[in-house]
């Protein structure tokens, strides 16, 4: 009985020595805020201070000042009268911009330079995000931290700093420009009737009668489907181009995006094809990632898989945002045959025919047999999926696809494997692929050859124009179903750039 006293007096001991150590760790932590006054909040402390009575003003201004002194938790970047003395009257003067800018210097919870380890990216009230280091806010100094009050965190900063615009508000903020010109002409407005106001029900149909201007949003096709340079949270390096630099890049890319649309103007192709050109330029010009002049790499990879090089001499201005870098440039350099992709046709992906009539018609039958069915490669071990025509019994037979190409020479080539009827008698057949009419036999013939897994080079074609391009597999001119046969697993069409 004795032993097991002493042992429950030793774990009582252990136990009291654990807790008391955990006091000291927090009585330490404690000691290392300055000047803790828990009986008085941010706003209490700030009014206090002489040296904060600018600042103090602004809060009171905007309202903020009633923000801080609730019972939430803030941090609160002070600058100090000086810091101030200099601000711009035009934010001093709109109580909109002042707004904006008081809360770039406030965060909800409670930040300790000893958290900035190294550093912290912050969201202020305003909703633009700040670098917070053991010794910096932004580009201001801390010359006083950790001023722990009942109600959060206060720390002296000897500059005011101004919200920065982002990428997107930069852009629009900027002077006139080819490039701003084209990505503002990217803004629609849309409807979404889940967000409008109903006001009654039709009698007549029962759905609903929504109120006249409610539900609609603006958005931009650009930032929509590139990329979002109004996003805070992103980190961007965005070019863009001096219009000199822009109108070269239009120059240089135009011939293959031209367009010869059946029916329009010559002013409406000439309009269609400025567009598709300018979108090329305008999508590889945004970048992930914030990339300083010291840290700029050799080689950016663009939305669009656009290796760019950004030759640093040819920067005209360097403009620090709140979600990265924008840089004015002279130039940029990448190599055209990033720009102009290769084309792949699955050979699954032709057109249906539904209703067709002639001369489709003919070939939108169900004669023999159509399949389309996945392999597999013995030598890579990767699945790849075919189409396969056969026992049709109709001479030129053909399977139709519409890729949309540049008007660039392309070097024509395809995978078609044949895994089939490979022992006993084997007959070959061949196949080819034509453009544009299918009767013209602008690349001849090829033999489909067994087990062949590679790419098999055809030929060359050069496209007229940009656009949809009617493309065709056509089988054998014979009826004879073991000579007519039909299969593909893609055709590539790679451009010829240089």
């Amino acid at each position: 009985m004795t032993a097991i006293k002493n042992q429950h007096f030793i774990f009582l001991f252990l136990f009291i020595a654990i807790v008391l150590s955990g006091c000291n760790d927090k009585w330490e932590d404690h000691n290392q805020i300055q000047d803790p006054v828990l009986a008085d909040n941010l706003l209490e402390i700030i009014v206090n201070n002489s040296d904060l009575s600018t600042f103090a003003g602004y809060l009171a201004a905007t309202g903020y000042d009633e923000v801080i002194a609730s019972s939430k938790v803030f941090t609160v970047w002070a600058p100090t009268n000086q810091a101030l003395a200099n601000l711009d009257p035009a934010i001093v003067n709109d109580g909109s911009l002042l707004k904006q800018f008081v809360a770039n210097h406030i965060s909800n919870q409670a930040y300790f330079t000893r958290n900035a380890n190294p550093l912290l990216t912050i969201r202020t009230l305003n909703g633009k995000n700040v670098l917070f280091t053991k010794t910096m806010f932004e580009e201001a100094n801390i010359t006083a931290a950790d001023l722990f009050t009942g109600n959060g965190v206060l720390h002296i900063v000897d500059m005011a700093i101004v919200p920065k615009l982002n990428a997107w508000e930069f852009l629009n903020n900027s002077a006139a420009s080819l490039q701003k010109t084209f990505l503002q002409s990217q803004n629609y407005t849309y409807r979404d009737l889940s967000q409008a106001e109903i006001i009654g029900i039709d009698p007549k149909t029962g759905n609903p009668i929504y109120k006249e201007g409610t539900g609609y949003f603006s958005e931009n096709y650009f930032l929509r489907s590139v990329t979002d340079l109004s996003n805070e949270d992103g980190k961007y390096t965005f070019v863009i181009l001096t219009d000199a630099a822009f109108s070269a890049e239009k120059t240089k890319i135009a011939p293959f995006y031209t367009v010869s649309i059946s029916g329009a103007t010559p002013a409406r192709n000439a309009f269609v094809t400025d567009s598709l050109t300018t979108w090329d330029i305008v999508k590889d010009l945004v970048f992930v990632g914030d990339y300083s002049v010291d840290n700029l790499p050799d080689t950016l990879i663009s939305y669009d898989s656009l290796k760019v090089h950004l030759d640093k001499t040819a920067i005209v201005e360097t403009h620090k945002v709140s979600n990265g870098v924008v840089y004015v440039m002279s130039s940029i350099k990448y190599k055209m045959s990033g720009k102009l992709k290769p084309v792949i046709i699955e050979g699954e992906n032709y057109v249906a025919y539904t209703n067709a009539v002639p001369p489709l018609a003919a070939y939108a039958n169900t004669n023999g047999t159509r399949s389309i069915r996945t392999r597999r490669n013995p030598y890579t071990n990767a699945d790849f999926t075919e189409i396969y025509f056969s026992g049709h019994s109709t001479s030129a037979y053909w399977i139709h696809y519409l890729p949309t190409v540049n008007a660039v020479k392309y070097k024509v080539y395809w995978v078609a494997v044949r895994d089939f009827n490979t022992t006993g008698t084997i007959t070959y057949f061949t196949q080819r692929v034509a453009f544009k009419d299918r009767t013209v036999v602008s690349i001849p013939y090829k033999q489909v050859d067994l087990l062949n897994y590679n790419e098999v080079y055809l030929g060359e074609y050069t496209p007229a124009n940009y656009g949809a391009l009617d493309t065709f597999l056509v089988s054998f001119t014979s009826t004879t179903n073991t000579l007519n046969s039909l299969v593909l697993d893609y055709i590539k069409m790679v451009p010829v750039t240089n």
